[in-house]
This record gives C-alpha cells, sequence and structure tokens, in this order.
C-alpha cells in the first residue's frame, strides 16, 4: 500500500464529511426562507469549509496519520482502532456539555478513512 492510498482516503473522508454537515443542517431546520437567507448562508457555508478545511487538515497531520501509522505498523488494521479516539472524544464530550460535532466530524472521518484505504477494487 503506498502513500497515495492514504492521500485519496483522506481527501475523500474529508470531502464527504464536509458536505455531509451541511446538508444535515439543511435538512434540520437551517433552510433558508427568503433572499437575505440564501446570501447570509452562502457566506456562513463559506466560512464554514474554511474552517473545517483548516481543523481537519491540522487533525490528520497531529492525531489521523500518526494514529494510521501505529495501526498499520502494530495491529491488524481493524475499525476499532481507526474510530477509538475519536470515539473517545464524542463519549467524553458527552460528560462535559460540549458541542459533539468535532468528535462526529473526526469519527465518520475515520470511519470513511478506514473504508477507502482498505476498500477492494
Amino acid at each position: 500500500m503506498n502513500s497515495s492510498n492514504w492521500d485519496n482516503a483522506a481527501i475523500k473522508s474529508i470531502g464527504y464529511v464536509g458536505i455531509g454537515i451541511p446538508v444535515w443542517f439543511l435538512f434540520n431546520g437551517l433552510a433558508p426562507s427568503s433572499l437575505g437567507d440564501i446570501s447570509g448562508l452562502a457566506v456562513t457555508f463559506l466560512l464554514y469549509i474554511g474552517v473545517y478545511l483548516l481543523i481537519s487538515i491540522v487533525g490528520w497531520l497531529v492525531v489521523g496519520f500518526p494514529v494510521h501509522w501505529f495501526s498499520k505498523k502494530y495491529t491488524n488494521g481493524s475499525y476499532a482502532f481507526y474510530i477509538a479516539i475519536p470515539l473517545i472524544i464524542v463519549v467524553d464530550g458527552l460528560f462535559n456539555n460540549t458541542p459533539q460535532i468535532l468528535g462526529l466530524a473526526a469519527l465518520f472521518q475515520a470511519f470513511l478513512f478506514r473504508y477507502y484505504l482498505y476498500k477492494k477494487t
């Protein structure tokens, strides 16, 4: 397995989760009702994409790729090793009353990364 598989899997996982979050918010009552709302929503979406990409790239460089390297080198590469750290963040947030969106985004990214990395073509 070469590094281009890592790159493609990371890009797909960041992209799919990045688009999934706004779609989820649109279906949960954030749909615009006027022209002013549409322009405000567009600006909010652009800000979201910028911040989301920054947080995701830093997260992959600091946590994701080292965890993948460790998992590939010392384990069998099961889903449990890829979702363990994001799941810890989600569960910790439940007890500390913090927003769950970052932990859930990391959890879905890790799941999709593992799926696309070992997907049979």
